[in-house]
């Protein structure tokens, strides 16, 4: 039964990553993945599919619902307002044609930096995001690489990141954020330096293939300024919103939680936006508001479907086979590499880096300690490698920012193959050999 488990848990999970990758609804793929994981689990079905998978599905949703439909709004509201049009020709005006994915990878990292979440920076860069892109004729398929490159994986190199994963690693490793400072700087170079060139050459590449820039329905309002004379906010109006966010995050940072604190400076910033651009608001503002509230629900729809298709994962017969793999690769390998190997095991498995990181705390963390290797070495090793094959096709966050962006799985996965699974694992490895010859 061990071995149809695991078998069956490989299939669920190959059938979850083509169906996703060739186009299937998010949602109805991680009901056949889960069928089949139940099937070949031997796990009670209905009970399964109820007090597991739904239940998760439906706390996912619950926790992130006001999130996702505040900053949808929000976002709605910057693009009809012309406030996400005036803050791209700013940075248009700056960058030039050339830096326009470099520009874009530097906020997605800045709002990172500052503590807002993966899953809602797309909302508030995307709408500066596709005016920058259609002037400089850049294919929208690079987007949700990008996206995700400067809101997660550089935000996790950084010395002192607020990501959720990196506070899980240093409580448990008994660190700072800080830890390993000449590996972390060392990395974090390279990360930056690889990423501008990695999506500058690209662009370009794209471009002289014939890949060029192709709004969806969705993007008309974000082009209107440009297109139709629309006349623009001023700057200091359209970038007061975000200013707001970014400062009040930081202030309420000490005394909510990150959700909570995400969550009302997002409100916040909605009603300054709201307030102080309403003459081109004027007519239509509780419309926007309704259809940006509205339109985050799919979105947050396949996001829990894919984190319930993961809290079966966690619960069936071969899921312990892989712990169980993991902790012999711990023994006969060198134990940072071993880590890199067993954390994206973990990642792997349920497509997202903070599940694999705790999975790894709670299994394996202390195995490791015991080996008495450099705990700040460990920790910066880890929250890189941790954010490796966590990115596959069936990874939640790359399905809802490709559903966001309107791009398919099929046609931007490359580039997110590139720069957040291989690029990761890469530095990893890096991190791997200076642990080694003792730099720390």
């Amino acid at each position: 039964m061990e071995a149809i488990g695991v078998i069956g848990m490989i299939i669920a999970i190959v059938a979850l990553i083509y169906l996703t990758f060739k186009g299937m609804n998010g949602f109805v793929a991680s009901l056949a993945a889960t069928v089949i994981l139940i099937v070949t689990s031997g796990l009670p079905f209905w009970d399964t599919m109820v007090n597991t998978y739904a239940a998760s599905m439906g706390k996912i949703f619950g926790s992130y619902l006001f999130m996702f439909c505040v900053a949808s709004a929000y976002s709605e509201l910057m693009k009809q307002s012309g406030a996400a049009e005036s803050i791209a020709n700013f940075f248009f005006s700056i960058f030039g044609v050339k830096a326009s994915c470099a520009a874009t990878v530097i906020i997605s990292f800045l709002l990172a930096y500052s503590g807002i979440n993966a899953f809602i920076i797309i909302f508030a860069i995307y709408p500066v995001a596709v005016p920058m892109f259609r002037k400089a004729n850049i294919s929208k398929n690079l987007m949700p690489a990008i996206f995700l490159y400067g809101s997660v994986v550089l935000n996790v190199v950084t010395p002192g990141s607020p990501s959720m994963l990196c506070i899980a690693l240093s409580e448990k490793l008994g660190t700072s954020t800080f830890s390993a400072p000449i590996m972390a700087v060392i990395i974090l170079v390279l990360a930056f330096a690889i990423g501008i060139i990695y999506f500058t050459w690209s662009a370009k590449s794209l471009r002289n293939k014939g890949e060029a820039f192709v709004a969806s329905e969705s993007d008309a309002a974000l082009i209107a300024g440009s297109t139709s004379g629309k006349k623009l906010p001023p700057l200091y109006l359209a970038i007061l919103p975000y200013v707001v966010i970014i400062v009040l995050k930081l202030i309420l940072a000490k005394s909510m939680s990150s959700s909570d604190s995400v969550c009302t400076s997002i409100l916040a910033g909605t009603v300054v936006l709201a307030i102080t651009n309403y003459k081109y608001l004027k007519g239509h503002i509780v419309k926007d508001f309704t259809a940006g509230w509205l339109s985050s629900i799919n979105a947050l729809l396949l996001t829990a479907a894919l984190m319930g298709f993961a809290s079966v994962v966690n619960i069936s017969v071969g899921f312990q086979y892989f712990i169980d793999f993991a902790m012999t690769m711990a023994d006969k390998m060198n134990p940072y590499l071993s880590a890199v190997v067993c954390i994206n095991v973990f990642s792997g498995v349920t497509g997202a880096s903070l599940s694999g990181t705790q999975i790894f705390c709670s299994t394996l963390m202390d195995h490791f300690l015991a080996l008495g290797i450099n705990k700040e070495a460990l920790y910066k090793i880890l929250s890189v490698a941790s954010m490796g094959l966590d990115t596959l096709p069936h990874c939640p966050t790359f399905v809802m920012m490709a559903a966001v962006c309107g791009v398919t799985t099929k046609a931007s996965y490359k580039h997110v193959l590139a720069m957040t699974v291989i690029t990761p694992i890469a530095l990893a490895l890096i991190g791997v050999i200076l642990a080694t010859v003792g730099i720390v």
